[in-house]
């Protein structure tokens, strides 16, 4: 029964890291540290270190949550690195260390064009050469003050005695050691480390103001660490749903929210509309309660102001919660790791004021919004009308189209000026949305580092997510 137990532990396991390296084949990476003869042969103690473009790890994120057998994951992004544990769902787990560059300390020691240049395949899996494994092998350990490890020992010696003499000639070439053999690699040598640092330090990938910038990106990704800040590759703390009803907005948010809590282990809070730190006006006249029961049972839009300054005060009053809650929701909530989800948000007053029983255009709201927190991640859903009035028929058609027209526009314009994703998509099928949805999430770093035009980002959403970008 043991026997049978230990077997079903290690099968999610297996079957993802076959799914994995089949799908890695359809991009740039190297597996590293690669002495045994293939992934699956990883012990249940040991990590699988991949190197990667920067460019495609949220790609590769994305693709670890969409993975059946993976029940939770959780991710710890360093500078350089991101550790992503998986947990299967029989038991069995995984950790993956994917890797951008080769750093220790104010070292970047190998470079990626060359790691990549020197690309070998072995058995259907991307690695490098002997002399870079070896390279590596070395010169990550000796910087550490300590010698080749056992286990890459036993790897070289196993070669031919040609090939072993062959692989100390290019290391002693390179970097003006003087090893006479694999074994003695084993043995820490202060000399070599020193020999080692000089040839480092007279690399063009560290030079002093390079080595300085990758050194200053450590500490100050350190420090992020220490007191909660989000890191590099930090991921959308706060996303808002936004569209006309009937656009599907609550249904996604609460997909997201499910694989946020449950496989990416984040705790998720969901906010209406505002931070709500003030209640809504009506709550001084009925209380807060009944006023809140009432705007349950009412439909929106329905209210009849039509004043100027009746809008002006409803609206200021509204505003100084954003204003003043946006504190409260980043103490509360974001400075403690939160994930802060709006249903609807600020973009609401710009658009469709009226839902808010205010008349006052969307002048003032625009110009006012740079005083707004900025979401991370703003998705707008929309489809076409007859759509739309097939979920709902609260609005007319002639609506529906001029709201979304206008949110459509708004988008353009606030990606054109601020940093973060104002994402539109076309939601007809729940799972093709919810995948770009996702793709987007994980993209978040990249979309902030190299913000994308905006002809790219508001692209009319088909119904495959191919074409979906952010």
């Amino acid at each position: 029964m043991a026997k049978l137990f230990t077997l079903t532990m290690q099968s999610d396991r297996t079957l993802f890291i076959n799914t994995l390296f089949r799908w890695l084949n359809g991009m740039e990476y190297i597996w590293l540290k690669a002495v045994l003869p293939s992934p699956q042969d990883t012990p249940i103690t040991s990590d699988i270190d991949l190197f990667i473009r920067e460019k495609d790890l949220p790609n590769i994120l994305f693709f670890i949550a969409k993975q059946a057998t993976v029940k939770t994951f959780n991710i710890q992004q360093e500078w350089e690195v991101s550790f992503v544990v998986l947990h299967f769902r029989d038991g069995s787990h995984l950790k993956l260390d994917l890797l951008t560059s080769l750093v220790r300390r104010q070292y970047c020691y190998l470079s990626a064009d060359y790691i990549f240049a020197n690309r070998v395949w072995q058995k259907a899996v991307a690695t490098y050469s002997s002399n870079v494994l070896l390279e590596h092998a070395l010169l990550f350990n000796y910087l550490n003050h300590a010698g080749l490890p056992e286990k890459y020992v036993q790897h070289f010696e196993a070669m031919t005695s040609f090939e072993q003499s062959a692989l100390v000639m290019f290391i002693n070439g390179k970097y003006g050691t003087r090893f006479d053999s694999i074994r003695q690699m084993a043995e820490y040598s202060p000399s070599a480390r020193k020999a080692m640092i000089f040839h480092l330090d007279n690399g063009s990938e560290s030079s002093f103001q390079a080595s300085s910038h990758k050194f200053i990106g450590f500490i100050v990704n350190k420090l992020r660490s220490k007191i909660g800040l989000p890191s590099k590759h930090g991921f959308p703390r706060m996303i808002t749903f936004t569209g006309v009803d009937g656009a599907g907005k609550t249904t996604l948010l609460h997909d997201l929210k499910a694989i946020l809590a449950e496989k990416l282990q984040k705790r998720v809070v969901v906010l209406r509309h505002r931070p709500s730190l003030l209640p809504i006006l009506s709550a001084y006249k009925h209380g807060k309660k009944a006023a809140e029961a009432k705007t349950v049972a009412t439909l929106p839009r329905q209210g009849t102001n039509g004043s100027k300054l009746s809008s002006l005060l409803r609206f200021g009053y509204y505003y100084a919660d954003f204003l003043f809650g946006q504190v409260y929701v980043w103490l509360r909530y974001l400075l403690l790791g939160y994930t802060v989800i709006y249903d609807r948000y600020y973009f609401d007053f710009i658009v469709d004021g009226k839902r808010s029983n205010i008349s006052l255009g969307p002048s003032l709201p625009i110009w006012l919004y740079r005083f707004v927190a900025k979401p991370d991640l703003s998705i707008f859903l929309y489809a076409d009308a007859e759509t739309i009035r097939e979920r709902k028929q609260e609005l007319p058609k002639q609506d529906i189209e001029r709201m979304t027209a206008q949110y459509l526009d708004l988008f353009r314009q606030l990606g054109e000026q601020y940093e973060g994703q104002y994402v539109c998509l076309e939601n007809i099928h729940r799972m093709a949305s919810l995948e770009a949805i996702l793709s987007c999430y994980f993209s978040k770093s990249q979309a902030l580092a190299d913000p994308p035009q905006p002809q790219q980002t508001f692209t009319k959403q088909p119904a495959s997510m191919a074409s979906m970008v952010c």
